[in-house]
């Protein structure tokens, strides 16, 4: 299966001028001219430079308002039509920030012991010093690294998706977060030469990458990428990894390492990091975010089928490794960061295509801004609703995303009959 994009239709090469293929249910990208100017042998996306298909040179687009011979150009029904929609995903967007906004609020007042709006805005300024010490030296790093956490989840979410071009993979399933929990595992039981803050977030990657390579090679062998042979794969993949994590955790433990901050850790906790490690995380994730706009637009046309794909000239094995590695680097910094959180990477992207549509460009940062409110608010719930104790965040995330992961099944199943 797969997804197209969202666009009236898609013209197929060595097909007459103006021929499209019609693209299943989704958002149309621009009403009039279908999303792409069909010119000769290329594909221009709107907005964007021209894409070639079969190695050819792509023609100069479309004058504006042209509609037969060469191609379909932009009308001006279709801008005024475009206006509205361009308006809504800002909205979108700013609504999106305004959460993101709220919840970190709601962070920095939850706590075995609420604080108001007010104290907390006074707290800032520097008024009441007990006050003031915590928010600032334990609750704001906690919720900024929660953010982060989830935006990370979101932004891997939407990344995996695109690239298995399947609506229900995420890194738990497809057991990126697995792989990443093994390498944690390793990094947190055994001596390295590098400091932890190093060894911990290396190990989390490169498992993240080999289990993620792994569960696309097993679907690859039974010659099928779909929903059900991926989700095999992956809870195949998943048990093999929570089988040997747990092995490594009997073997490696001594008196020296506490299991019980492992297993705690293991279950999704968010501690607040100190300066150095603040400054490393927010600059690899810094990294990850900027570097996935780079798979933006072939993830759109990879969306069309590996075949389709080839034919406008994208490569698509690079693009697909591209997005394994950027991926994985997200999950493992959110594993390293945060232990194990689930489904949220499910349910970002969910969210962000219901708001913005299915465009990575859109998606890919409105699913970072979804993850980062989602862990936001479940980790200001996990650490205020059963003081003096904590629910782990991996439990609070799961309870909610396990109904969430059904209802998609179901909806996929009655479509699908």
């Amino acid at each position: 299966m797969g997804w197209p994009m969202t666009s009236k239709g898609w013209a197929v090469p060595g097909s007459k001028a103006g021929e499209a293929v019609p693209a299943p249910e989704g958002e149309r990208a621009v009403p009039d001219a279908a999303g792409i100017a069909a010119v000769g042998a290329g594909v221009s996306l709107p907005g964007s430079a021209p894409l070639t298909g079969g190695g050819g040179k792509a023609p100069p687009r479309a004058a504006h308002g042209a509609s037969g011979g060469g191609g379909a150009g932009l009308t001006g029904a279709g801008v005024t039509r475009e206006a509205p929609r361009l308006a809504r995903y800002r909205a979108a967007f700013a609504g999106a920030a305004l959460a993101l906004a709220l919840s970190l609020l709601l962070a920095l007042c939850a706590g075995h012991v609420w604080n108001t709006p007010d104290e907390v805005f006074r707290a800032v300024l520097g008024e009441g010093r007990d006050t003031a010490n915590l928010i600032s030296l334990w609750r704001l790093p906690r919720a900024i690294t929660a953010a982060v956490v989830g935006a990370l989840l979101g932004l891997s979410g939407a990344v995996f998706q695109g690239i298995f071009r399947n609506p229900l993979a995420e890194p738990w399933l497809v057991g990126s977060s697995g792989g990443a929990a093994v390498g944690a595992v390793l990094a947190l039981l055994l001596p390295w030469p590098v400091p932890q803050d190093l060894a911990l977030p290396a190990l989390s990657f490169a498992g993240a990458l080999g289990a993620a390579f792994l569960v696309l090679a097993l679907a690859r062998l039974s010659g099928s990428l779909d929903t059900a042979t991926l989700l095999l794969a992956g809870i195949a993949v998943g048990a093999v990894l929570t089988a040997l994590r747990s092995f490594l955790m009997m073997t490696l433990s001594s008196e020296t390492v506490s299991l019980q901050v492992v297993m705690s850790w293991l279950m999704g906790a968010i501690q607040a990091p100190d300066g150095a490690r603040m400054r490393i995380m927010l600059a690899l994730s810094a990294a990850v975010f900027l570097l996935s706009f780079a798979v933006s637009r072939p993830l759109d046309l990879l969306g069309l089928g590996e075949g389709m794909a080839a034919a406008w000239g994208l490569n698509v094995r690079r693009t697909v490794i591209l997005g394994l590695i950027l991926g994985s680097a997200s999950a493992a910094l959110a594993v390293s960061a945060g232990g194990m959180v689930a489904f949220v990477g499910l349910a970002a992207p969910h969210v962000a295509r219901h708001f913005v549509g299915t465009r990575h460009r859109r998606v890919i940062p409105f699913s970072a801004l979804a993850g980062a409110v989602l862990v936001t608010v479940a980790d200001a719930l996990g650490r205020s609703l059963m003081p003096p104790g904590e629910i782990p965040l991996g439990l609070i995330t799961a309870l909610a995303g396990g109904p969430f992961f059904l209802a998609l099944l179901a909806g996929r199943n009655r479509r699908l009959s």
